[in-house]
């Protein structure tokens, strides 16, 4: 038969000349891996896949439309209303986009790990280079199964034109995840590559284990991994949890893995696993007269009133109040507001901070400046501790072990030890560590999978909003996005979710 490097959805034709100047660099399927400049050619391209084709991109803005906006975290505004009211269709750009950006970048990594054997370089940089592709793969099939539940799964770079895969299962895709990551792992360095900055490090790699323990609930095996991560002693939380999100700081302790960009609009570093940019930051300003953005991300009322006054997250990561654009000031939406009907009767306007804009608050219009470099996290510290306090929680209920990992996270945001807040059994403590991950992790893209994962998506959603007269119409079933029409037009064995 017919073998040809080929992958069987639509994205092999997409943006083609824009991309093409990149493909020769980093295909390896066009010019072979010989030199070790070659074999970094080919991974940067692989990490590029990050970014994906075109902005907003998979790690981009996307990657919040999916995690964020469709939970009790953020509103869908405008174009994106579909993703707050739950009436996406099958040929949403933001969903189709997404999954052909996470499939393109599985296709580099898997070209890398299948050639990469030929190159005449050290065979321990060869093992190095792979399991960074690996790593690439795991997190690829990860997020499309978080995404879309049960997916194709492509094992090779070659494959079949005439061959039309149906959906494996879903044990079998996250059993190729681990078989992936058990491979990469002695693989991986401790410390970031001087060289390749932004590289997986042995850390990411065991984080990355630790997502799919905790997403199947397999409590013992969370407890072990983030001990493994604990143990390389390189990671700790900042002291000021502001610094987390400072422009420029996006080489620190507390990062465990992230997508680095360079801030130049689709620009290309063989220098660095960096790659293009991102345009949050400005979707986090709304028209006004010194923050002039396109204010898509707007955080839900409920979530935003549930932070303690105190609470450092609540004080340096919102923007409280703001200028509209005829000059008058907005705000502040205060605490004392909660329960203010003349307040909370029209659209909430709550902004984070986490992703700032370097020209913010200096009376220039941002829509000139629209790429930047911001850091978008994957993995963190604080995950690690929140993560190995569910489990041990799970395992035995609440303990000693268990308040200290969630009150090193409570402490650096300045809030008091939890449990001298109220007596907790293990269902309450439970519903105590989720509301700390919100707390922590709100607009970063945990929110989604801690609702499915919680049991409470319908029911958090449905309650996520003040106004007594909004109604969502989310199910069960919107706990998946839909497969891509387009995908299942050019393989008829792809079946859809539910729900569409």
């Amino acid at each position: 038969m017919k073998k040809i490097i080929i992958l069987l959805i639509g994205i092999v034709v997409v943006s083609c000349t824009k991309s093409l100047e990149e493909d020769l660099l980093t295909n390896p399927s066009l010019n072979g891996l010989k030199s070790e400049d070659d074999v970094k050619a080919a991974l940067t391209g692989a990490y590029a896949g990050l970014l994906g084709s075109s902005n907003p991109g998979y790690y981009g803005r996307n990657y919040l439309y999916l995690r964020e906006v469709p939970t009790d975290n953020l509103l869908g505004t405008g174009a994106r209303k579909d993703f707050d009211n739950f009436t996406l269709g099958t040929s949403n750009t933001i969903v189709v986009n997404t999954y052909n950006d996470i499939y393109a970048m599985i296709l580099k990594a898997n070209l890398l790990i299948d050639n990469v054997d030929k190159a005449e370089i050290d065979k321990d940089l060869i093992k190095w280079y792979k399991a960074q592709a690996q790593f690439l793969v795991a997190l690829g099939y990860s997020d499309l199964t978080s995404l879309f539940g049960p997916v194709v799964l492509i094992t090779s770079s070659v494959n079949d034109i005439e061959d039309k895969p149906s959906r494996s299962s879903l044990e079998d895709v996250e059993q190729h995840i681990l078989t992936l990551l058990e491979e990469a792992i002695p693989n991986l360095e401790k410390e970031e590559s001087e060289d390749l900055p932004g590289a997986a490090t042995l850390g990411a790699g065991y984080a990355l284990k630790m997502k799919l323990h905790l997403k199947r609930k397999e409590w013992e095996k969370v407890d072990k991994t983030a001990d493994l991560i604990m143990q390389l002693g390189r990671y700790s939380l900042l002291p000021n949890v502001e610094d987390l999100y400072a422009i420029g700081n996006s080489f620190n302790e507390e990062i465990i893995f992230s997508v680095k960009t360079t801030g130049d609009p689709f620009g290309k570093s063989l220098n660095a696993l960096a790659a293009g940019s991102t345009d949050i930051a400005q979707h986090q300003y709304d028209g006004q007269n010194d923050y002039w953005g396109f204010g898509t991300f707007r955080g839900e009322l409920k979530v935003y009133y549930s932070y303690d006054p105190s609470d450092e997250r609540f004080i340096k990561l919102f923007r409280h109040s703001f200028i509209d654009r005829k000059g008058k000031t907005v705000g502040p939406k205060t605490l004392d507001n909660k329960n203010n009907p003349e307040v909370n009767k029209s659209l909430p306007y709550i902004y984070s901070e986490k992703y700032p804009h370097p020209l913010a608050g200096t009376e220039t219009d941002l829509r000139t400046d629209i790429y930047h470099g911001s850091t978008l996290f994957v993995f963190r510290y604080a995950e690690v501790l929140l993560a190995k306090a569910e489990a041990l929680n799970e395992i035995n209920g609440p303990s000693a072990e268990v308040y200290n990992l969630i009150n090193e996270v409570r402490n650096r945001a300045n809030l008091p030890n939890l449990e001298t807040t109220g007596s907790f059994d293990q269902a309450s403590l439970r519903d105590a560590i989720f509301q700390e991950r919100q707390w922590e992790f709100f607009m970063e893209g945990y929110r989604r999978d801690d609702l499915i994962r919680q049991g409470t998506f319908v029911e958090k959603i449905k309650d996520s909003h003040l106004k007594s007269s909004d109604v969502i119409n989310v199910q069960e079933c919107h706990q998946l996005f839909p497969i891509p029409e387009i995908e299942r037009s050019l393989n008829t064995n792809i079946t859809q979710n539910e729900c569409y």
